[in-house]
């Protein structure tokens, strides 16, 4: 039975490509001519972006690695108190029957740290990165300052 599937799948692919293939190799369609020659209208002058500096590469790549270390280590340490939170509050909730609960809580604060602590850090995180981009070259905090 479920050889039979197998070969009955197999021919229906290559059935499949076979017909594929036949209509990627269809030749050329004449265009149909046209009605009537259509009037050339000027599109309106859109006014460019305006140009300006951003920071360099290396302030770029300091910010971007400052951004993924700090959220990194929020989401690590908000996961971890979470957790350990969430087991002794589940535990306690479920006194005669300690595991359960501690198993609950533990999952259930593990989500609820790496939220409350990581999505803080995250948007200020991100603000930084931006503010970083939009800067102009050595102006950023990540720029070498030789005093």
């Amino acid at each position: 039975m479920i050889v039979r599937k197998a070969a009955v799948t197999a021919g229906m692919a290559v059935a499949a490509m076979g017909l594929a293939a036949g209509v990627s190799h269809a030749g050329p369609v004449a265009a149909p001519a046209p009605a009537a020659p259509v009037p050339a209208t000027a599109a309106p002058a859109v006014p460019s972006l305006p140009f300006h500096d951003v920071a360099s590469r290396e302030e770029n790549d300091r910010a971007f690695a400052q951004f993924g270390a700090q959220v990194g280590i929020a989401v690590t340490v908000g996961s971890l108190v979470g957790t350990m939170a969430g087991a002794g509050i589940g535990c306690i909730a479920t006194l005669p029957a300690c595991l359960p609960g501690l198993v609950t809580g533990a999952g259930i604060g593990g989500v609820v740290g790496t939220i409350v602590a990581g999505g803080p850090t995250l948007g200020v995180s991100a603000y930084q990165l931006w503010e970083t981009y939009n800067a102009a070259p050595g102006t950023s905090i990540y720029a070498d300052r030789d005093e």
